[in-house]
């Protein structure tokens, strides 16, 4: 009974990692909130991100800045995971032009 159990968390352990698919949005800002970044990709659709705390802003060579640092207007290259493309949360937001 106990090895059942502990296949059974193993297996729903390894789906919930398996099930998020890696995303890289390029683009512009369009707006900042606390817990979201809508970015405005190259193939012209916006695309509001979750932005969580763990998600950290970094500059072309991948120093780490201030969130403060992400404003509108800026070009950002987006990493973010999730189901699909409506449902992501981003991990890290590149500054390109820093």
């Amino acid at each position: 009974m106990r090895a059942l159990l502990t296949a059974v968390v193993a297996v729903s352990l390894v789906s919930s990692v398996v099930a998020h698919e890696k995303f890289k949005i390029v683009g512009t800002v369009v707006i900042v909130k606390s817990d979201e970044v809508a970015v405005k990709a190259i193939d012209g659709a916006t695309y509001e991100i979750d932005f969580p705390d763990s998600a950290v802003v970094t500059d072309k060579n991948h120093k780490k800045l201030d969130r403060a640092a992400l404003k509108s207007g800026l070009k950002v290259v987006v990493m973010a995971l999730g189901h699909d493309i409506f449902d992501l949360e981003a991990v890290e937001v590149q500054l390109v032009e820093r």
